[in-house]
C-alpha cells in the first residue's frame, strides 16, 4: 500500500497521478476534516477568504495545462497590481525598480548606492554576487547587489518583518526569481519615470479562480486522488517495520511507500526509531507564522491594488491583500475585502488580541478603513508554519532527514515537507515528481 500523508497540493497531485497510473492501492491520510491543506477557502455571509494569498503563476506548461484542464472555466487571467506603501506613499513593486514618487532624498540614496554596488560588482556582471553563493549571507547579497539605500529602505526592513530574523542570519539559496534583480537601466528608468503600467517580476500575471477562492483547485484535484480518509490522525510512524499509529485506532497501518507532505520538523518528531544524528538535524529546523486578519465591508472599493508591501517597522502588517480585486466572486456585490498578515515566531512573539485591534488601527491610518466604519465580516486565520527560515543549518538538517528517509522508503514532498520556499506549481510538481519515482520503483521498497 502507498501512504500518502497531508491533502494539500503535493499530496492530492500524488495521488492523481499514481491514480491514473492504475495504481489502486493508494489512500491518503489527512489529519483536517477537508481536503486541502492550506490552500483552502473559507466562506462567511458572502465573502471569500483564502489562508493568505494564494495565487496561480506558471512557470510549466505542462502543469499549466494540467491544471487549466482541471479548473475549465472558473480560471482567468489577471494583471497584476502590487505596490509598496513607504514615506506615506504607494510606489509600484519591486521597490528596487521603482523609486519614482519617493521623496528626492530617499530616491537619490537609493539610485547612487545601486550605481556604487553595481560599479564595485566590477565590469563582469554588474550584478553583484550569485545568489547562491555558500559563503554570502542575505545581508551582504543586498548590499553588494542593491546597494545601502535600497537595503535600508526596503530591503533590510521588509525581510526582517517577513522572515522574523534579520536577514544575516539567513543564507540566499531560497531567492532564485522571487527577489528581482534589475539592471542599471531600469533602476535609473524606476527612479526617472512612473512605470505603474509596466508589472516588473516572475508574477507580473496570476491565474485566479473567478469564484469559490483558491479551495476550488484542490478540490479539482481531490476527485482524481482516489481514498481520502478526513479526519485522520497519525502519531507515530514507524520507519523500520512500515507503520504507522492512528489516533482511535489500535492497530497499525502497514505501508509499503510513503508520501508524506507534512511539516519536515513535525515528521521527525514523529519517527520512532530514529538515530540521534537525523533527530537533532530536526530541532535544527525553524520557521515562522503568520496571523491572517481578514475583513469585509460593504458599499465600496477598499483599494484598487491586489497587494501591497508595508516595510515600515511601524505598520503591523508585512503585506496587505484585496481578494476583491483578484475575483469578482469573492465579496458580495458593491463590497470589498482586505487581508492583513502578521508574521510572527520564537524571536517574534505575538498577543493575538492585541495585534488584531492594531491591525484595525493600521488600516484606519493608512485610509483603507474609515474610523467608525462597519465591518461584516470578521475572520482570524493563524498558520503556525508558514515561512521555513532560510538560516544557516537549514541546508545540512534538510540533507541530513532527507537522505534518512529515502533509504527507509519514505519521500518527504512539497512545500513543508521538502522545507523550503516555494510556490503552488512547485507544489503540484513535487507531488508528480514522487509518483514517478515510484512508478519508475526508483524508491527502496
Amino acid at each position: 500500500m502507498i501512504v500518502i500523508l497531508g491533502a494539500g497540493l503535493a499530496g492530492l497531485t500524488a495521488a492523481h497521478h499514481l491514480r491514473r497510473a492504475g495504481r489502486d492501492d493508494v489512500v491518503i491520510l489527512e489529519r483536517e476534516e477537508r481536503a486541502g491543506g492550506l490552500c483552502r477557502s473559507e466562506h462567511l455571509d458572502g465573502y471569500t477568504f483564502d489562508y493568505t494569498g494564494h495565487y496561480l503563476h506558471f512557470r510549466r506548461p505542462a502543469i499549466r495545462d494540467w491544471v487549466m484542464g482541471l479548473a475549465g472555466d472558473n480560471i482567468h487571467e489577471v494583471t497584476r497590481k502590487a505596490w509598496i506603501y513607504s514615506h506615506d506613499v504607494y510606489t509600484p513593486y519591486p521597490f528596487q525598480a521603482n523609486t519614482f514618487g519617493l521623496p528626492p532624498a530617499v530616491v537619490r540614496e537609493c539610485l547612487l548606492g545601486f550605481i556604487e554596488a553595481a560599479i564595485a560588482a566590477g565590469p563582469a556582471t554588474g550584478r553583484g554576487p550569485a545568489a547562491n553563493d555558500p559563503g554570502l549571507n542575505f545581508e551582504d547579497w543586498i548590499l553588494a547587489t542593491l546597494g545601502p539605500g535600497i537595503a535600508k529602505h526596503f530591503m533590510i526592513p521588509y525581510n526582517t518583518k517577513l522572515w522574523t530574523i534579520p536577514p544575516r542570519e539567513m543564507t540566499t539559496e531560497w531567492m532564485g526569481r522571487f527577489v528581482p534583480r534589475p539592471t542599471i537601466e531600469e533602476v535609473v528608468d524606476g527612479a526617472l519615470i512612473d512605470r505603474r503600467d509596466r508589472p516588473f517580476g516572475y508574477n507580473a500575471h496570476f491565474l485566479y479562480p473567478i469564484a469559490g477562492g483558491i479551495q476550488v483547485l484542490p478540490d479539482a484535484i481531490a476527485r482524481g486522488a482516489g481514498e481520502i480518509r478526513l479526519a485522520t490522525v497519525v502519531t507515530a510512524i514507524d520507519p523500520e517495520k512500515r507503520e504507522l499509529r492512528l489516533r482511535d485506532f489500535d492497530a497499525p497501518l502497514v505501508y509499503e511507500t510513503l508520501i508524506t507532505t507534512m511539516p519536515l520538523d513535525g515528521l521527525v518528531h514523529m519517527l520512532d526509531p530514529l538515530p540521534d544524528q537525523v533527530r537533532a538535524a530536526g530541532g535544527r529546523l525553524r520557521h515562522n507564522s503568520v496571523l491572517s486578519v481578514n475583513l469585509g465591508v460593504a458599499g465600496r472599493e477598499l483599494s484598487p491594488h491586489n497587494w501591497v508591501y508595508f516595510p515600515e517597522p511601524e505598520f503591523s502588517f508585512y503585506r496587505l491583500g484585496f481578494p476583491s480585486n483578484s475575483s469578482p466572486r469573492v465579496a458580495p456585490p458593491g463590497a470589498s475585502s482586505v487581508t492583513a498578515e502578521v508574521a510572527f515566531s520564537a524571536a517574534r512573539p505575538l498577543d493575538r488580541a492585541a495585534t488584531v485591534r492594531q491591525v484595525k488601527a493600521d488600516l484606519e491610518r493608512i485610509g483603507i478603513l474609515r474610523r467608525g466604519e462597519r465591518i461584516e465580516v470578521e475572520a482570524i486565520f493563524e498558520i503556525p508554519c508558514a515561512y521555513v527560515l532560510y538560516d544557516h543549518a537549514r541546508r545540512g538538517a534538510v540533507d541530513s532527514i532527507q537522505a534518512y528517509l529515502r533509504s527507509r522508503g519514505i519521500l518527504s514532498v512539497g512545500r513543508y515537507g521538502a522545507w523550503e520556499y516555494s510556490s503552488m506549481e512547485d507544489a503540484i510538481t513535487g507531488g508528480r515528481e514522487a509518483a514517478e519515482l515510484i512508478l519508475n520503483a526508483e524508491v527502496k521498497p
